[in-house]
């Protein structure tokens, strides 16, 4: 029978049911909602005396919440054992990844369903199994919208929908806060690797190839060479109509360069660089387009569309075009590869003359720290000017978007110790505050009166998640699962345990471990060759140091 349908393609995604951890709230019109915590039963039983109840039989409010205890992509299934009206009892499910996010309305501080319905008005039916959303969330709240009615809950249980890869890449260090970073970033992207490479699982469930840059490093890091990369470039390709530029933005047309290039630099892909060459070469024409050589602006804001856009935290900043400066002399010398891949000689001469062009604009660092980091890495400002703007503060100024550039820049003008503890303050911080992946944005700041996500908070009192956020993302639609902000789990790897890709298709590496602070460092590290495998530790004022990398590599 199946074969007659037209089947679009295979979900090759694993669904997982999960119990409840906690009961974060309940009315006085809830009873034994601790049996939803334990029961997995996933088949509804007509006569037991085992259920969980939500009344408003006595004119009582009847709303429970309830935490997962880690961030989910998925909805939730809800078996009921009777209700007081057999035709069915109306009822709110509204799902959050902060405890107040699933107390809210939608517009309620910024409240919504974008991209993923997260609030929904149900009738639940007698003695049945209904799978409700699919979203991200760790909260759901469930509430009886009618007076009068009762319903019995035989089970309440998250639906978890992921890909089910394995971790291949592995890092444990004497520091447990930098263990709990790598392994929350490489779950933040994981979640995020649904039928292509979103951004975020709440909010954002788009292929954005500007967010991808750090999603790919983190996904080769922990996961190996997957699929989804090639698929999600693929699906750019496809959807992004030239003249125009990927995702609208000029400054994506520069990052999908530069993702091209270092997934090759990966996975040693030749093909995937010659199939993409219908779009990324005419693409790369109309940036090199751009950038005037006679003139002493070598980029003009009102040719880009989004202007000097960077990212959200410095948008509309002046410091923000030297980032742009940088960002393109970074993408043209990536772009200088890839047409060596496919022979294009003269083509790549373009790129090497125009990216020399840019580089003779030399920038000041300023107060944002992504900004300087762009700089330093393109070799576009003053080292020791550069290390005093990126470390002034510590954590504060980091961005989740440029995270892994922000530490791979302070590790080259200061050290791997300073980036370390920039490192802990800011991602640590998220963490402090309940968070289980990582999110769209962060502050510091924010850190204030023991806000948390994790508890319902009275009208009034500071909400962390609710009370925050910029531009796009303020309130509760700011995501707390982006996968941009998952690039510590590569600095880590790259920096810490030192492990540096030395040719297409790590045929050759090179293992540099620095601790920096740490007395011990181990873990492993996927390559399309197999895996390699690092342990370092300091004894007395040396660091002995022991790898094992397959026989295709080779090691410099």
């Amino acid at each position: 029978m199946f074969k007659h349908m037209t089947k679009i393609e295979t979900d090759n995604r694993r669904c997982d049911l999960v119990l409840p951890r906690r009961i974060v709230y309940a009315t006085d019109g809830v009873s034994c909602a601790e049996w939803l915590l334990t029961n997995t039963d996933t088949q509804t039983q007509p006569r037991t005396n085992h259920y969980a109840t939500l009344s408003t039989m006595n004119g009582m409010k009847a709303g429970l919440l309830l935490d997962f205890g880690t961030e989910l992509f998925g909805g939730v299934q809800v078996i009921t054992q009777g209700l007081s009206i057999v035709a069915g009892v109306p009822a709110k499910i509204r799902f959050g990844e902060s405890a107040n996010e699933a107390l809210a309305a939608v517009g309620v501080k910024g409240a919504c369903c974008d991209h993923g319905m997260r609030e929904f008005d149900v009738m639940l039916p007698p003695n049945g199994c209904n799978r409700i959303g699919q979203t991200g969330f760790r909260f759901v709240y469930i509430e009886l919208t009618e007076p009068n009615t009762f319903v019995r809950f035989y089970a309440l249980q998250g639906v978890c929908m992921y890909r089910d890869i394995p971790y291949k890449g592995t890092f444990c260090c004497s520091d447990e806060l930098l263990n709990k970073i790598y392994n929350t970033g490489a779950y933040t992207v994981h979640l995020c690797m649904q039928n292509l490479l979103w951004d975020g699982i709440k909010r954002d469930r788009i292929v954005w190839i500007g967010d991808m840059h750090p999603e790919i490093l983190a996904i080769r890091t922990a996961f190996g060479e997957d699929s989804i990369v090639a698929d999600s470039l693929r699906y750019v390709s496809k959807h992004s109509t030239l003249p125009g530029w990927p995702n609208g933005i000029t400054s994506y047309g520069l990052w999908y360069l530069l993702t091209l290039r270092d997934w090759y630099w990966y996975s040693g892909n030749c093909d995937l660089v010659e199939e993409l060459s219908y779009y990324w070469k005419p693409l790369l024409l109309n940036l090199l387009a751009l950038v005037h050589e006679e003139e002493s602006e070598s980029l003009r804001e009102e040719e880009l569309e989004r202007g000097y856009f960077l990212d959200w935290p410095s948008k509309d900043h002046p410091e923000a075009k030297g980032g742009i400066y940088a960002l393109f002399k970074l993408a043209l010398c990536a772009a200088e590869e890839l047409c060596c891949v496919v022979n294009d000689t003269s083509l790549a001469e373009q790129c090497a003359r125009k990216a020399e062009v840019l580089g003779r604009t030399s920038f000041e660092p300023g107060e944002k720290k992504q900004v300087t980091a762009m700089l330093q890495l393109a070799g576009m400002t003053n080292r020791e000017q550069a290390r005093v703007s990126l470390t002034v503060g510590g954590g504060r100024g980091m961005s989740t978007f440029q995270s892994y550039y922000i530490l791979k820049a302070v590790a080259q003008t200061a050290d791997v110790s300073t980036a370390i503890s920039m490192l802990q303050e800011y991602y640590g911080g998220m963490l402090k505050v309940g968070a289980t992946t990582f999110w769209e944005d962060f502050d510091l700041d924010w850190m204030r009166d023991g806000a948390t996500i994790e508890e319902v908070l009275p009208e009034g009192v500071y909400d962390i998640h609710g009370d925050n956020g910029r531009y796009c993302y303020k309130g509760f639609r700011h995501s707390l699962c982006h996968g941009w902000s998952a690039g510590p789990t590569a600095f880590l790897a790259e920096e810490v345990l030192g492990i540096r890709i030395e040719s297409p298709g790590c045929r050759k590496v090179s293992v540099q471990p620095n601790l920096g602070n740490l007395t011990w460092v181990k873990g492993t590290y996927p390559t399309p060759q197999g895996i390699i495998a690092v342990e370092a530790k300091r004894v007395g004022d040396t660091v002995e140091t022991h790898v094992d990398v397959p026989n295709s590599i080779e090691l410099v």
